[in-house]
């Protein structure tokens, strides 16, 4: 953020700052968007970490998660991001 705000940085370095900014921001709001739909189906919590290249879900349900679970949330995930089954990892929470 200082970079993109400082006057002594190259016009460069500032648009490389500001997209990055974008970015997280951006990564931000999938998460809390993947985090609510799948609260709303019924899993008792949810936390999502995304990446550039991955993204992780964390899930607690009481019952365990199994293999319908897992589907339904990455295709939530996928519907979200765009990204690749290959690309989610669906954890149960301890």
């Amino acid at each position: 953020k200082e970079a993109s705000e400082n006057d002594d940085v190259d016009a460069e370095t500032a648009s490389e700052a500001a997209k990055s900014i974008e970015t997280l921001a951006s990564y931000t709001l999938s998460e809390a968007q993947i985090e609510n739909m799948v609260t709303a189906k019924g899993y008792a919590d949810c936390v999502a970490f995304m990446g550039a290249e991955s993204v992780s879900v964390v899930v607690d349900d009481p019952d365990g998660l199994d293999a319908t679970d897992v589907a339904r949330i990455m295709d939530i995930v996928v519907q979200e991001t765009g990204y690749e089954p290959t690309q989610i990892k669906v954890l149960e929470s301890d």
